[in-house]
């Protein structure tokens, strides 16, 4: 008769004991190193783990209520500038034990001219947990603290050159009211698409909108509020499309929509879909309706740029004359007069 080992409770309790002693013995050891240690609660957001070292609590004032600080990046612009990076590094889903390191650089200590070298890292420990650490380095690495203070000015030079650059870039690319690509992005974004069509040869729509009675709501309402309009009018179009869609801001009261993988079917949905949002949102215009025509097309082989727009351009005249609120096609198989003399030139 075989006979079964009972479990000893008082095991199981000296087992946790012996745990909780050696997590308390981690948290003490990584103390006297000098080891900060911030956890990851969601993004942006981080607490305290552990024993703070005393560098840290003299450096970092404490939260309300007397716990290490959980920001401390709001007292070092260093530790600010490596929390985008530590950010940027999270959001890519790195793998376990994946870690990226700030480099060295000195934090001053008060106002008596005492400098601390610090390092800071962003490491993914597992699926679920992410920490950033900050540590103090020690004498030995002094000689090359000192070689890293003109790196450490030549960094946040760098950063106000480049944020400076990525603020222009915007600027040049999207409309400053309304947000979305300005014209002269429009007219890169439409021939990079057609250029792209060689290589692939997907479908590609245009969609030519003009805001009905536009005029009458300026001239009745004020500018301010013709302003409203085409903002209005720019989020519904934004929130109407692909993420693979480009809306612009042609000019004045017209936008335009670049929408590659769009057959001829899509294409009548999608103009109807962008009509409708319009017609059924209410704008404070009193009783002026606000509504857009559009006028739309496939992109035919081998036409040009011009020939392209120019067929959207008179699809939405067709639709002005049927009287706005209207979305009309023009088939890219039907060529016109002056795209025949236009051909003729180029041959």
């Amino acid at each position: 008769m075989s006979s079964q080992k009972t479990k000893n409770p008082d095991d199981a309790l000296e087992r946790e004991r012996l745990k909780t002693q050696d997590g308390e013995l981690s948290l003490k050891f990584l103390r006297v190193m000098e080891f900060a240690i911030l956890k990851r609660v969601r993004p942006m957001v981080y607490e305290f783990y552990g024993l703070a070292p005393d560098f840290y609590n003299r450096l970092f004032p404490m939260d309300p209520g007397g716990a290490p600080c959980s920001a401390p990046w709001k007292y070092s612009s260093m530790l600010e500038y490596f929390l985008l990076d530590a950010e940027d590094f999270f959001e890519r889903n790195p793998r376990a034990g994946e870690k990226v390191n700030s480099g060295i650089w000195l934090e001053p200590e008060g106002d008596h001219g005492v400098e601390l070298p610090l390092v800071a890292k962003a490491w993914q420990i597992n699926k679920q947990e992410q920490i950033i650490s900050v540590q103090v380095i020690h004498e030995e690495y002094a000689e090359r603290v000192n070689l890293l203070r003109k790196a450490r000015m030549e960094l946040v030079e760098r950063r106000k050159i480049s944020n400076d650059l990525n603020n222009f870039k915007k600027q040049a690319l999207y409309d400053g009211m309304t947000k979305l690509y300005n014209r002269a992005s429009f007219m890169d974004i439409i021939q990079e698409q057609i250029d792209k069509l060689r290589t692939y040869a997907p479908t590609l729509a245009l969609f030519i909108i003009d805001v009905d009675n536009f005029k009458i709501v300026n001239d009745t309402l004020g500018h301010l509020v013709g302003d409203s309009v085409l903002v209005q009018v720019a989020d519904l179009l934004r929130t109407s499309l692909r993420k693979n869609d480009y809306p612009a801001r042609y000019g004045g009261d017209e936008f335009t929509v670049v929408a590659p993988d769009t057959n001829i079917e899509q294409s009548h949905k999608l103009a109807e879909k962008l009509r409708h949002r319009v017609q059924s949102h209410k704008f404070n215009t009193g009783n002026i309706p606000v509504t857009i025509s559009v006028g739309y097309t496939i992109y035919r082989s081998g036409e040009t740029v011009q020939n392209f727009i120019r067929r959207s351009d008179l699809a939405l005249y067709d639709a002005k004359l049927m009287g706005r609120n209207v979305a009309c096609f023009r088939d890219p198989w039907i060529i016109e007069d002056d795209e025949i003399s236009d051909m003729d030139e180029a041959n």
